[in-house]
């Protein structure tokens, strides 16, 4: 076993991170408070993620703060995954922008519209914020391994209903067998031969989603749904009901998408397009912010904003919130 170890990190190593993710009824996942969240890869990369004793990446900013707050919503590309603190979105807003507005990062890894809407509602509208920046990736409609949780949904009168997840999934019942800051659950997390293993039975294990309706029984009250046309009509209802009690609120509600297709959803561009027409929402698109033909700047971890996208998305939120500074220095 000593020996495939060293050969795998020698030959094919494979990108861990530690600690990862914690679990809470009220999320799923999270990150760990007050942690430095190292993501390597032998002779490839090393990044780390800072948290803070809210579970925000960077510095803790407190809403008692006296200025103008923008709040940044998403999953691990807003998060950060693939850059190193100083190079996230917001850090590189606040640079642009003199910290005035400051951009406060809520995102976190794995997360979609309902946990970043619970953000809100627990935490982000304490802020005050004058302006919210929500990016919709890919996966946000599907997730293999845990299905979208549900902690957060639109109810029939158009208001935002909070739940907790009833249980730990399977994937993430080993923090509950072995102590997660003990040497054994860390060599399971940062073992070459255990990641390629995982890696294999993934693979083989993990169901997909259904898009055939009828070879699934969904309740209504389903905090997980592996259907991906159950999750797009959820994630519309709760898209309108977060854009209502945003604008209640007085705040400038940004919806950031990477294109178009809206990753294939006609359910999802739909409702964005309406919202639109009802100016509920400003919505865009990233691929018009760079070159046409080519990808987006990834990172070496693989994440789709490597350091130079998350200076141009920077530079983008800012010309958005603040047009007038930006046509002065022009």
């Amino acid at each position: 076993m000593i020996f495939l170890e060293i050969v795998l990190l020698k030959f094919f190593p494979q990108q861990w991170i530690f600690p990862v993710s914690d679990w809470t009824p009220q999320y799923g996942v999270v990150a760990y408070p007050n942690r430095e969240i190292v993501n390597a890869k032998a002779g490839h990369f090393r990044f780390v993620y800072t948290t803070n004793g809210h579970r925000l990446r960077g510095k803790w900013i407190s809403p008692e703060t006296i200025g103008t707050k923008v709040l940044l919503l998403g999953d691990s590309n807003v998060f950060g995954f693939g850059v190193q603190d100083e190079e996230t979105i917001d850090s590189r807003f606040n640079v642009l922008s003199g910290s005035d507005p400051h951009m406060i990062n809520l995102g976190n890894g794995g997360w979609s519209l309902p946990q970043s809407v619970r953000r809100y509602l627990e935490l982000g509208c304490q802020y005050a914020p004058s302006a919210a920046f929500l990016h919709m990736a890919g996966n946000d409609l599907e997730d293999s391994v845990y299905g979208i949780n549900w902690v957060t949904y639109a109810m029939p009168d158009g208001s935002i209903a909070v739940r907790d997840i009833p249980e730990i999934p399977a994937t993430g019942r080993l923090r509950k067998i072995l102590p997660p800051n003990g040497v054994a659950y860390k060599t399971l997390m940062t073992s070459q031969l255990a990641l390629h293993l995982k890696g294999i039975l993934n693979k083989r294990v993990m169901p997909g989603l259904s898009r055939d309706i009828s070879s699934d029984v969904i309740q209504p009250d389903q905090v997980a749904v592996r259907h991906l046309l159950e999750n797009e009509a959820r994630y519309a209802a709760l898209l309108r009901a977060f854009a209502e009690q945003l604008q209640l609120d007085g705040v400038r509600f940004f919806f950031v998408v990477d294109e178009p297709s809206f990753y294939g959803s006609e359910i999802v561009r739909q409702e964005a397009e309406a919202l639109v027409r009802e100016r509920l929402l400003e919505l865009h698109f990233i691929h018009d912010w760079f070159v046409p033909g080519q990808d987006l700047p990834k990172s070496l971890q693989g994440h789709y904003f490597g350091a130079e996208a998350c200076e141009t998305l920077a530079a983008k939120f800012k010309e958005l919130l603040l047009p007038e500074l930006v046509n002065v220095n022009q």
